[in-house]
């Protein structure tokens, strides 16, 4: 796993694998899952980490993927 903050974006990206993306999707309000070919979860974004007070639990948003 690889966990990235870009301050310019204000975004954390968290990377579970190398795997290729081939769907996104926004789950939440500025939370967005990559998925790979077999619909398994490759990333999540989180975006306006600053600017927004986010509460998100990585198993409800992986379940819910």
């Amino acid at each position: 796993m690889k966990i990235q903050y870009d301050n310019e974006t204000d975004t954390i990206y968290v990377k579970f694998s190398n795997d290729k993306i081939i769907e996104s999707q926004e789950i939440e309000n500025d939370v967005i899952v990559d998925y790979n070919k077999k619909d398994e979860i490759v990333a999540v974004e989180i975006l306006n980490i600053k600017t927004n007070n986010h509460e998100i639990e990585i198993p409800t948003v992986l379940k819910s993927a």
